[in-house]
């Protein structure tokens, strides 16, 4: 986010550029937000901090494998 707008990615692909005031209290970078719009404009968001955590949860899970599979190929070629 910048200081005037945040750019919104929707899960279809799409994304919107939207007034930051705008944006729930505590909207930051990564957090998933359950968005309203009404004819493709935005109208109105809250956190959905359960989808964020999940996600969240998920890359860490995802990275630990992928440093446990690098740690192993170092191990193998050493």
């Amino acid at each position: 986010m910048d200081e005037a707008a945040a750019v919104v990615l929707l899960e279809d692909g799409g994304k919107l550029y939207v007034p930051v005031d705008l944006l729930p209290r505590g909207a930051e970078e990564g957090q998933w937000l359950i968005v309203v719009l009404a004819d493709g404009k935005f109208k109105s968001a809250v956190l959905d901090l359960e989808k964020t955590e999940m996600i969240r949860e998920r890359i860490r899970r995802k990275r630990a494998l992928l440093l446990e599979r690098m740690r192993r190929r170092q191990d193998s070629e050493d």
